[in-house]
């Protein structure tokens, strides 16, 4: 049959097909039901399933079987929509206790810059980050010597090793503590100043400075937290629960801070 020079097969099979030539054609299927072939050699219309063939200009369509076959345009192995199956990760995966590990030692670190801060009241652990320089290097005061509380503005320091006294005094006095050392004998005696007003607003300033500082790394914390999940690939469900546990663990620790910056901050006053 012949329609707007068009020779129109239906029903054809490679059996059939082998006592057909065209010059050039393009074939589209598994199982061919219709195959429209131009009088040109062009294909005008095709009614397939999935795959796609190729036969060149002159070849008989009784050589068309599986081994001359050149398969194209498959896009993937699923029959409904020839798309991959996306493997997802799963939410357990993820350990966030790095980041809750590096919140802590924040945490940490703020505790013993507050325990530096005193106003009015004497205490060892006032010295304890003091650094001071020695023949084999840099060694906290506390590591070198003994600190005591001789009343309650006043502390004693007593030395391992009295060579070193002229390097802890240097140190004390280059601190941030505003400290006034006096060597006595064997012994430094450290007097705190006295509370004033100026003195509580200095320290307040520090304090705050702190709690800012310590702010910053717990977002940073939280910053490294969000951009380790991104490495994994979620279901959208997954990743707005883990993003709101991230900001969870963030707001706890910050207000942890604020908690506890309020707390020095009414000691320091109220010295």
């Amino acid at each position: 049959m012949i329609i707007n020079n068009t020779l129109k097969f239906r029903n054809l099979n490679l059996k059939t097909l082998s006592s057909l030539n065209v010059t050039q054609g393009v074939i589209i299927s598994n199982s061919i039901k219709s195959l429209n072939i131009c009088l040109s050699g062009e294909i005008t219309s095709l009614s397939t399933r999935s795959s796609r063939y190729y036969f060149s200009r002159s070849s008989t369509l009784s050589l068309l079987d599986n081994n001359s076959y050149n398969r194209a345009g498959k896009k993937g192995n699923d029959k409904k929509g020839g798309k991959e199956e996306v493997k997802y990760d799963s939410i357990k995966s993820i350990d966030l206790n790095p980041m809750k590990a590096s919140c802590d030692k924040t945490i940490d670190f703020m505790n013993r810059e507050y325990g530096n801060i005193r106003c009015g009241r004497a205490s060892p652990e006032l010295l304890e980050r003091i650094s001071v320089d020695t023949p084999s290097g840099n060694a906290f005061l506390t590591h070198i010597a003994m600190v005591t509380i001789k009343d309650a503005l006043t502390l004693n320091i007593t030395l391992y090793d009295n060579t070193l006294l002229p390097n802890v005094e240097k140190a004390l006095k280059q601190s941030s503590l505003e400290l006034n050392p006096q060597i006595q004998g064997t012994i430094i005696k450290v007097s705190l100043p006295k509370p004033t007003q100026d003195l509580r607003l200095k320290l307040v300033k520090t304090v705050n400075t702190l709690s800012d500082e310590c702010k910053v790394s717990i977002r940073r914390h939280r910053k490294d937290a969000l951009d380790m999940m991104k490495r994994y690939k979620l279901i959208k469900d997954d990743e707005q629960k883990l993003d709101k546990e991230i900001q969870k663990i963030t707001d706890n620790y910050v207000q942890s801070i604020t908690k506890t910056t309020d707390q020095k901050i009414k000691e320091i006053n109220s010295s």
